[in-house]
């Protein structure tokens, strides 16, 4: 089976996707999307820690969906993203 690449929203890295976390927007919601049940425009990040971070310091997912999120958002993402990657 062919590998499907995608791009890192942060680092602009290329990465096999299954190696990326995937968010979603849904409505006004974000989705950490790692079993690709939404379908729809998303976007990956790196599961680095850095990566994550520098998504949530910057405002990232404001630029890619065109929106503004709110901090509330950004500190979900960070916390699910962080503690999905320790466990």
């Amino acid at each position: 089976m062919k590998e499907v690449f995608r791009t890192c929203c942060v680092c602009r890295k290329k990465q096999n996707k299954n190696d990326l976390n995937r968010i979603s927007k849904q409505g006004e919601k974000v989705i950490i999307d790692n079993k690709k049940e939404f379908g729809g425009k998303a976007t990956y990040v790196c599961k680095n820690e850095n990566c994550i971070t520098m998504l949530v310091n910057k405002k990232m997912l404001n630029k890619v969906y065109k929106c503004n999120f709110s901090n509330e958002v950004y500190k979900n993402i960070s916390e699910e993203l962080i503690d999905t990657k320790h466990k």
